[in-house]
C-alpha cells in the first residue's frame, strides 16, 4: 500500500508528460485501491509474464522501453507497467560500453510519463548517437515523454499502426472535499508558508494554487517544445502548432516528428545496412555480457550488400 501511495503523490497534482487516454485508465485503475476517487471504469491491468520475442540483428543492441516512464521506480519493476529513466540510462551505456555494440535501437511502446529526467536523459540519448548511432522504433506508440526520449536520437520511424506526438503537459487535482464532508471528515491544515498546502485534495483548488501550477506546466511545456524543435530541427511554433495532438503514421512524417513508416524488422534491417554502409561492420556471433532485456543476436553476420 505504501508503494501504491507513493506512486499516486506522482501522479496527481504533478504536471506529467503523459497521453491523455492512458493517464485515465491509470487513474481508474489506481484511484479506487487508494481511496481518492470512484469510478466505474476500474479494471485489472494484465500485463504480460514473458515478452515476445523480436527480431535481432547481430551487432545491434535492441533496448525496450514499454509501458509508463518514471524516474525511478522504486521497487516497482516492468510487471508493475513501469520502466524508469535510470534503467534506460543504464542500458545505453551498457551497449555503449560493449564492443560488440555498433548500433542502438530503442523500440518504443509507451504513453509517456513523468517530467522529471526526461530531458536529461534525452540529452543523453543525443550525446550517446556521437559514440555509436542510436535509432528509435514506434511499434505501437512514443507519445509525449517517450517521444522526447524518441526525438533525440538519429531517426524515428514507426508501425503502420504506431504513433508519436502528444507534445504537452498535463496535470490533475482531484478535490475530495465534498466526498469527506459525506463521510463525515473535516480535514485541518495547520502551515507555514501561504503554499505550503497548495494542491490539498481535501478542498478545491485555490486560484493561488492554480496559477502556481499552471506557471509550472507552462515552463516544462516550453522546455518540451525547445527540446523536440531542437533535436528534429524544427521550428518551435510548428512543434507548438501540433497543440499535443497525436500523429499515425504517414502523417506523423508529414509533420516531421518521425522519418519513415516500417514495420520493426524492416527498420531493423535497414539499421544494420546503414551501419555497413558506413564501413562498420556489425559485430561478432560472441554472446554479449549485457543485460538479457537487450535483444541481442547469436546468430551468423547476415550480409546486407
Amino acid at each position: 500500500m505504501t508503494t501504491l501511495v507513493h506512486l499516486a503523490s506522482r501522479l496527481y497534482g504533478t504536471p506529467l508528460l503523459i497521453a491523455r487516454a492512458k493517464l485515465d485508465t491509470i487513474l481508474a485503475v489506481l484511484g479506487p485501491r487508494i481511496g481518492l476517487m470512484h469510478t466505474e471504469l476500474a479494471v485489472p491491468i494484465t500485463v504480460p509474464t514473458q515478452s515476445e520475442p523480436m527480431p535481432s540483428m547481430p551487432g545491434i543492441a535492441v533496448i525496450p522501453i514499454h509501458g509508463t516512464l518514471v524516474r525511478r521506480a522504486v521497487g516497482l519493476d516492468a510487471a508493475s507497467g513501469l520502466t524508469s529513466y535510470a534503467r534506460i540510462a543504464a542500458d545505453i551505456d551498457a551497449a555503449l560500453a560493449a564492443p560488440e555494440v555498433v548500433g542502438i535501437l530503442l523500440d518504443i511502446d509507451s504513453p509517456g510519463g513523468e517530467a522529471g529526467g526526461v530531458f536529461e536523459l534525452g540529452a543523453r540519448i543525443r550525446e550517446a548517437s556521437a559514440i555509436k548511432p542510436i535509432w528509435a522504433h514506434a511499434g505501437d506508440a512514443a507519445f509525449s515523454a517517450a517521444y522526447a526520449l524518441a526525438c533525440a536520437t538519429q531517426r524515428v520511424s514507426l508501425s503502420a499502426t504506431g504513433g508519436v506526438g502528444s507534445i504537452g503537459v498535463i496535470a490533475l487535482h482531484i478535490d475530495q472535499s465534498v466526498r469527506n464532508a459525506q463521510n463525515g471528515l473535516s480535514v485541518t491544515a495547520l502551515t507555514a508558508g501561504a503554499h505550503k498546502n497548495d494542491g490539498t485534495p481535501h478542498a478545491p483548488l485555490t486560484p493561488q494554487a492554480t496559477t502556481a501550477l499552471q506557471t509550472e506546466i507552462d515552463r516544462l511545456y516550453a522546455l518540451f517544445v525547445d527540446h523536440v524543435a531542437q533535436m528534429r530541427g524544427l521550428d518551435a511554433d510548428a512543434v507548438r502548432a501540433t497543440e499535443a495532438a497525436l500523429f499515425f503514421a504517414d502523417d506523423a512524417v508529414a509533420s516531421g516528428l518521425a522519418d519513415a513508416v516500417a514495420p520493426f524488422a524492416t527498420t531493423l534491417a535497414d539499421f544494420s545496412a546503414a551501419i555497413n554502409g558506413r564501413g562498420r561492420s556489425p559485430g561478432s556471433t560472441t554472446p554479449l555480457a549485457l543485460p538479457t532485456r537487450f535483444a541481442l543476436p547469436l546468430t551468423p553476420e547476415i550480409s546486407m550488400t
